[in-house]
C-alpha cells in the first residue's frame, strides 16, 4: 500500500473498530464465509460424484433458477428490509403485504419458467424435469423473501442463522445421498428445495419470535413496496446478471461438460466475495454516509479498493498458483481443463471483489443508478465478446469476457465516484467567487 494511503487506511480501520456495528460486521463475515464454504463443499461433492457433464447440467439449472428468482422477487428483499427498519410500527403489515405480492409475481415467474423449461433443456427429458422441479420450488423462495429479510432489519443474529440454515442442511443431505450412493442431478436439486423449505419454516418461526408475524395485508403498502423494490431491482439486476450471465449463455452454447469445468473455475474465483461483501455492505456505506463529503468519499473508496484488492489477491493468487495440482486433487482428474480457465478468471475475481466495495459505496451515497449503468454496459459488452470469441477459443471466451467485464465495470464505477469531488470543489469556488463579488459591490 502506498505511504500516502496508509494513515487513511489506519484511520478507517480504527473508526470501524470503534463502532457498535463492528460485532455485526464480524458476525456477518463469519456467516457469509460459513455459508459459502458449505455451498462450495456441496459443489465439490456433486462434482466428484456425477462428473463434468452432470455438473454442467446442475450449473445450468441453478443459474436459470437464480435468474428466475431475481425476476420474480422484484427487489422485495431490499424493500422489506428498508421499510421494516424505517417504519417498525407497521412491520407486520409490510411483511404480510410483501408475501402476498410475492405469491402473485412469483406465480407468474413460475409459469414462465415451466413454459421455457424444455427449450432450456434442449429437449432432454431428464434435464427438463429438473428445470420444472426447481422452478416449482421457486415459490418457496418467493414466500420466504419477506420473512427472511425483515429479520435483517430487526435481528442480525437471527438473520444470519436463517441464511446459513439452507446451505448447511443442503450439505448434510448431499453428504447423506453420497454415502447412500444416491447422489444424482435429481437428488441434488431435491436437497436444494427441501433445505429451502426448512429455511422458510425457520424464518417464519424467527419472525414470530420477533413480532414480525403473523400480519395482515394492507393495500396501502403495496405502492411503497413496489416503488422501492423496483428501484432496488434496477440497481442490482445488472450486477446480479453479470455474475452468472456467462453460465446462462454457456448453458445454451457449449456441451454440459465444458460448462461443468467452467462452473468449477468460476466458483473458485468467488471465494473472497463473502469477506469483501461484509466490509462493503456494513462498514463502508456507514462511514461514507457519516463523512458526507465527496472528497472524503473518494479517498475512502480508494482505500476500500486497496483493501478489497489485497484480500482478494491474498486468497486467489495462491489458489491460481497451485491450481494445476489443486483442482484435480479436489474435484477429480476430469476437471483438469478448469485450470486454464481459473488462471484467466483470477484477475476477474480481484476486479469483482473491488467492484463489490465500490458499488456499495455508490449505493450508500444514494447513486445506485450509476452502479446499474456500469454493470449494464459491461454486461452487453461481455455478451458480444463471448459470442465473438466462442468459435475461436471455445469456453475460454467466457473467461476472457467475464474478466474484461468485471474490470471495465470497476473502472467505470471508480471514475463516476470521483466526479462529485470535482463538482463540489467547483461549486465551492463559484460560491466563494460570488460572495467576493457581492462583498465588493456592497462596499
Amino acid at each position: 500500500m502506498p505511504l500516502s494511503t496508509r494513515p487513511l487506511a489506519g484511520q478507517v480501520a480504527r473508526t470501524v473498530l470503534r463502532q457498535r456495528h463492528a460485532g455485526a460486521i464480524a458476525r456477518t463475515a463469519c456467516f457469509n464465509s460459513a455459508s459459502a464454504a458449505a455451498a462450495a463443499l456441496s459443489g465439490v461433492i456433486v462434482a466428484r460424484t456425477v462428473g463434468p457433464a452432470v455438473r454442467g447440467e446442475y450449473a445450468a439449472v441453478t443459474a436459470w433458477f437464480g435468474a428466475l428468482l431475481l425476476a420474480g422477487e422484484l427487489g422485495q428483499s431490499a424493500a422489506v428490509c428498508f421499510y421494516v427498519a424505517s417504519d417498525p410500527q407497521r412491520a407486520r403489515g409490510y411483511v404480510a403485504t410483501s408475501r402476498a405480492m410475492m405469491m402473485v409475481t412469483g406465480g407468474c415467474a413460475l409459469l414462465a419458467g415451466l413454459v421455457v423449461a424444455p427449450l432450456l433443456a434442449h429437449g432432454n427429458p431428464q434435464v427438463t424435469w429438473a428445470y420444472r422441479i426447481v422452478f416449482c420450488g421457486s415459490v418457496i423462495a418467493f414466500i420466504g423473501t419477506g420473512y427472511t429479510f425483515s429479520l435483517q432489519a430487526t435481528s442480525t443474529r437471527r438473520w444470519n442463522l436463517v441464511r446459513i440454515s439452507q446451505p448447511a442442511l443442503a450439505l448434510a443431505m448431499i453428504i447423506a445421498a453420497r454415502l447412500l450412493d444416491q447422489l444424482t442431478l435429481a437428488t441434488a436439486i431435491g436437497a436444494l428445495l427441501v433445505s429451502m423449505a426448512v429455511q422458510l419454516g425457520y424464518a417464519y418461526y424467527c419472525c414470530r419470535r420477533c413480532g414480525l408475524a403473523p400480519g395482515r395485508v394492507e393495500p396501502s403498502l403495496i405502492g411503497p413496496l413496489v416503488k422501492c423494490g423496483l428501484a432496488q431491482l434496477a440497481a442490482i439486476t445488472p450486477a446480479a446478471i453479470n455474475s452468472f450471465l456467462d453460465q446462462l449463455l454457456l448453458s445454451q452454447l457449449v456441451p454440459p461438460a465444458d460448462l461443468g469445468r467452467y462452473a468449477i473455475a468460476a466458483s473458485v474465483t468467488t471465494v473472497p466475495i463473502p469477506l469483501v461483501s461484509a466490509i462493503g455492505n456494513v462498514a463502508f456505506p456507514r462511514l461514507a454516509a457519516r463523512r458526507g463529503r465527496a472528497a472524503s468519499s473518494v479517498r475512502l473508496a480508494l482505500t476500500a479498493v486497496l483493501v478489497a484488492a489485497g484480500i482478494a489477491s491474498a486468497i486467489l493468487l495462491p489458489l491460481a498458483a497451485s491450481a494445476y495440482w489443486l483442482i484435480p486433487a479436489v474435484f477429480g482428474p476430469a476437471y483438469r481443463g478448469a485450470v486454464p480457465l481459473l488462471w484467466v478468471l483470477t484477475p476477474g475475481g480481484v476486479f469483482l471483489a473491488c467492484g463489490q466495495v465500490v458499488g456499495d459505496l455508490l449505493r450508500g451515497l444514494g447513486r445506485p443508478g450509476q452502479v446499474a449503468r456500469a454493470q449494464g454496459a459491461t454486461a452487453v459488452g461481455a455478451v458480444v465478446l463471448l459470442i465473438a470469441l466462442l468459435p475461436a477459443v471455445g469456453v475460454m471466451a467466457a473467461a476472457i469476457a467475464s474478466t474484461l467485464a468485471y474490470g471495465m465495470a470497476l473502472g467505470l464505477m471508480i471514475r463516476w465516484l470521483s466526479r462529485p469531488a470535482r463538482q463540489v470543489r467547483a461549486r465551492h469556488r463559484r460560491r466563494k467567487d460570488g460572495a467576493g463579488r457581492q462583498e465588493v459591490l456592497s462596499s
